[in-house]
């Protein structure tokens, strides 16, 4: 038998009321075959306990800091090479880990790595393949334009992104120690592409590898997306908080890259824009 590596791999998961998605995803990843060790890292960010599973690193949030402080406590105790955040909500063919790492050992331009992310429906997650969110790819999203800001074409094809998933991300340990990790200016969402967006900076490729599949329920700990509308157990409080923290995150994304760029007219539409689209779902939430 041979000897495993010592933790190439790091695998990060933060918990928000979703135990029993967890368990899961803790499980499928025991039962990978790899020649290297992995360590997988739980942080609970929620009142939940997770401590009686085995086989990980189990840290106790102080409360619900949001995702990326949970991601970066997680850090404080990652080995290997490689970093992947996995949302709960995600379950991992264990014989294709493997496979993820070769790909990053043998492509040292590519920083940051996703695989193909299926939902319940058996329908590609879009949100695995996107451009950045410019006033222009926003704009023809809203008005659902084309494909928006996310990139067509085939789809079991390896493609080059601006934009993955936080949920399902695979990075090189040495990029994110440049670039200090998750931006905690982000409670939920957003954080992921500012992630991508200082990967880019370092001149690196960000990667969508159709070889790998991960099914993702997308939205058990929000409670807002309709394909884990029957699992989730987000009350109508963290739904509300959720949606604050979507529109939260494109103001904040907005105003580091964007608004230096534009005329105050310009600005002024767009955070108008973002205002009425949180009343609007908001008010349809409510409905």
């Amino acid at each position: 038998m041979k000897k495993l590596l010592k933790n190439k791999l790091t695998i990060v998961t933060v918990n928000y009321n979703s135990v029993e998605f967890t368990k899961a995803l803790v499980n499928s990843i025991h039962k990978s075959k790899v020649d290297f060790g992995i360590k997988i890292i739980v942080v609970e960010n929620s009142k939940e306990d997770l401590s009686n599973i085995s086989g990980i690193i189990y840290l106790k949030n102080k409360g619900n800091l949001g995702f990326s402080h949970g991601n970066n406590l997680g850090l404080t105790k990652a080995e290997g090479k490689y970093v992947w955040f996995l949302n709960p909500d995600t379950t991992v063919d264990p014989d294709k880990i493997s496979y993820r790492i070769r790909y990053m050992d043998t492509h040292p331009d590519v920083g940051m790595a996703t695989p193909k992310l299926i939902l319940p429906n058996g329908l590609l997650d879009k949100n695995c393949r996107r451009q950045f969110p410019t006033l222009g790819n926003s704009l023809k999203h809203f008005l659902k334009i084309g494909n928006g800001y996310y990139i067509g074409g085939d789809i079991d094809v390896e493609t080059e992104v601006d934009v993955v998933m936080g949920s399902c991300l695979l990075v090189r340990r040495e990029l994110g120690d440049k670039i200090n990790w998750w931006d905690e200016d982000y409670f939920m969402y957003g954080e992921d592409i500012e992630f991508c967006w200082q990967i880019k900076n370092l001149g690196y490729k960000i990667m969508y590898v159709p070889q790998v599949t991960v099914h993702h329920h997308h939205g058990a700990s929000s409670g807002l997306k309709k394909t884990s509308q029957k699992l989730t157990t987000a009350n109508r409080e963290t739904k509300i908080r959720s949606i604050k923290a979507t529109i939260g995150a494109m103001r904040i994304f907005y105003k580091k890259h964007y608004e230096k760029e534009n005329i105050f007219i310009t600005n002024w539409l767009v955070y108008v824009g973002m205002w009425v689209l949180e009343k609007v779902r908001l008010i349809t939430l409510s409905a």
